[in-house]
């Protein structure tokens, strides 16, 4: 064969593009059951906590909000190992870690990422903790940090100009900036995304027809949506699959996976 036959053979080669399904996830009360901003206040060594870091803030300021409670606890005495040590022990929600075991046997066909407003102390002790990190190609949260006084601080993941979320993420941003990231390597047929909150809902409007949204049964991004699928139907194009266990997820996915 001619030498520029074997040349545009490996041009063809070089700029395929692989196919895949991307599956997104929130992380807490959708890969965990609790909330980790409560869960890490098991740490405290007191009876009472005080009442400002027990309410959820008003302003939607969830990363102040965790370094002050974080701040809190390493005025305790409260050490690092003790921290990662209860987050270790928040229990995932049911049949999540069966459906992680489906994902990673199956990485040929599905990219995974998690996009949280939580951070990344607590996402990465509590992955690490069910040896379930290498299921995932990016984890988009708040930086976690220590300062000068070697206390944990949570930074903003990011500005963005979305009116609908707080001030420090949008996961329609995020979202929009991982497909525009991948789209030279990866063509993705289809986005499924797995959440249960409110700040779900951004990146969820914006999906379409040909993907899949699974909110978690009865809880606030499942309302959402019903909500506005009543009040107008058009607005919300995806496929809506509630969930209460991950194995209604898993079904759903070894479906589309032909398995």
């Amino acid at each position: 064969m001619p030498v520029y036959k074997h040349f545009t053979c490996y041009l063809i080669t070089l700029h395929s593009k692989m196919k895949k399904f991307l599956i997104v996830f929130d992380f807490d009360e959708t890969i965990i059951q609790h909330n980790s901003d409560y869960v890490i206040l098991k740490c405290n060594p007191d009876q009472n906590l005080p009442e400002e870091l027990l309410q959820p803030p008003e302003d939607g300021r969830w990363t102040e909000h965790t370094s002050k409670i974080l701040r809190y606890l390493c005025g305790k005495g409260v050490k690092e190992e003790s921290m990662r040590k209860i987050l270790a022990e928040t229990p995932l929600t049911k049949e999540m870690l069966t459906l992680f075991q489906f994902l990673r046997e199956s990485s040929d066909l599905f990219e995974c990422i998690i996009i949280s407003d939580a951070n990344t102390f607590f996402i990465n002790s509590i992955l690490q903790a069910n040896g379930i990190s290498n299921v995932f190609q990016k984890i988009y949260t708040n930086p976690a940090c220590r300062d000068s006084t070697n206390t944990f601080v949570i930074n903003p993941y990011h500005s963005h100009l979305c009116q609908e979320c707080p001030n420090n993420m949008c996961k329609r941003q995020i979202l929009h900036d991982h497909l525009e990231e991948r789209s030279e390597e990866v063509e993705f047929e289809k986005i499924f995304y797995v959440g249960d909150g409110n700040n779900d809902f951004c990146p969820s409007i914006v999906l379409t027809a040909t993907d899949v949204v699974f909110p978690r049964k009865n809880y606030p991004l499942h309302r959402l949506i019903s909500e506005i699928k009543m009040a107008e139907p058009s607005a919300f194009q995806a496929q809506v699959v509630p969930w209460e266990s991950a194995e209604d997820i898993l079904l759903f996915l070894q479906d589309c996976a032909g398995q």
